[in-house]
């Protein structure tokens, strides 16, 4: 009898080993079906219950638990992601970093709407257009996205909370021809102008609001 009941225990850790399923001794219990560390969805988009899923237990996970993937509809996680498109044009002038008041101003509307947020992390990113080098528009666009995190710090939002990175000239709004006589863009100063939208900074604010 002995000898079955350590086979077993012996074919049931195997059979979780090869499933990619973990469990840990103090962890809660977890409502839902999880494979190599993620919650398994069917094809429906619906996360795959354990047998002992309760509505009492998807609640008692609250939003630490998966239930704000799964079980919305129960439980009032209050959790969510803002993000913030600020062009260039309003924050710095062309091919600048120091932020102008106008700038400001909108940098000051935005630490308004975060009052009382139960903040994670502000990410911000900034971006500058192709012209010049793209060595030259990765520092540009790190000194930008740092000028912004400096001037939220000086509002009073906790500079540990905010990251700061600069991605060059990936990843452009628009893409406007070099400037040519029988092109749209005729000068410099078109250019400059069509390319307005990708000098931007993109701000992401992510936390949560306390359920009133």
């Amino acid at each position: 009898m002995k000898t079955k009941t350590k086979l077993g225990m012996l074919v049931a850790s195997l059979a979780m080993a090869a499933s990619g399923m973990t469990f840990a001794a103090d962890a809660p219990a977890n409502p839902y079906v999880q494979a190599s560390g993620k919650t398994l969805v069917t094809q429906y988009g619906l996360c795959v219950r354990t047998g002992y899923w309760t509505p009492a237990l998807a609640e008692a996970q609250g939003a630490l638990g998966q239930n704000c993937q799964c079980d919305a509809d129960i439980v009032k996680c209050n959790v969510g992601a803002e993000k913030v498109v600020l062009s260039a044009d309003t924050l710095f002038d062309f091919g600048k970093a120091t932020v102008k008041p106008e700038g400001l101003a909108m940098l000051k509307e935005l630490t308004s709407r975060m009052a009382g947020l139960n903040l994670d992390v502000v990410m911000i990113n900034g971006y500058a257009d192709r012209i010049g080098s793209a060595a030259y528009n990765q520092k540009l666009s790190l000194r930008r996205a740092e000028a912004v995190k400096a001037q939220l710090a000086d509002l009073g939002v906790p500079a540990a909370r905010i990251h700061a990175e600069g991605k060059g000239q990936v990843d452009p709004v628009v893409n406007c021809a070099n400037p040519s006589a029988k092109g749209e863009v005729k000068t410099f100063a078109q250019l400059v102008k069509c390319l307005q939208p990708n000098r931007r900074a993109v701000i992401e604010v992510v936390g949560a609001r306390p359920a009133n």
